[in-house]
């Protein structure tokens, strides 16, 4: 237990900080008609839909993104147009800090997982490698995961009013 609480106590902290302030800024849509086609964004509509993309352009009056959406089989993107008075809400996406994040926690899990999995061993060696191991893929795995589901956004770029 004690060797991977300086895991999980880092993980813990590397959150905190990536974390960051999340205020809405504005209710100006002049903060959506200025993102670059290609933004990395996260869109939540009046109705609650999240959308998470890439802008393909904006106007007064929509955002039109790339939606990354469930599919069959796996993923789709699909375009997506969404009127002014449809749009709650839009974040940038933190797509990096969420990797990074991710690759903490799987690591942090990996290595508790490598413990518990050899704890009877009486080779202490082994049994860092073990847990080396599965930190280390642990942290490929949840980075690869966080990288395309980010959960961390950065500041509010529009609140509707």
């Amino acid at each position: 237990m004690r060797d991977f609480a300086p895991v999980l106590l880092i993980s813990f902290l590397i959150l905190l900080l990536l974390a960051g302030s999340s205020t809405a800024q504005t209710g100006d849509w002049a903060a959506i008609e200025g993102l670059q086609s290609g933004a990395d964004i996260y869109v939540k509509t009046i109705k609650g839909r999240k959308l998470q993309g890439q802008v393909e352009s904006t106007d007064p009056e929509r955002l039109v993104i790339w939606s990354q959406e469930r599919g069959f089989p796996g993923r789709a993107i699909v375009m997506r147009q969404i009127s002014r008075a449809d749009v709650k809400q839009v974040r940038l996406n933190r797509r990096g800090a969420s990797a990074v994040a991710g690759a903490a926690i799987g690591a942090g899990i990996g290595v508790g997982l490598g413990v518990a999995a050899d704890a009877p061993s009486k080779d202490h060696e082994a049994r860092s490698v073990v847990s080396l191991v599965f930190g280390a893929l642990g942290a490929g795995l949840g980075a690869a995961i966080a990288k395309s589901h980010p959960f961390l956004h950065g500041p509010v770029s529009y609140e509707a009013p």
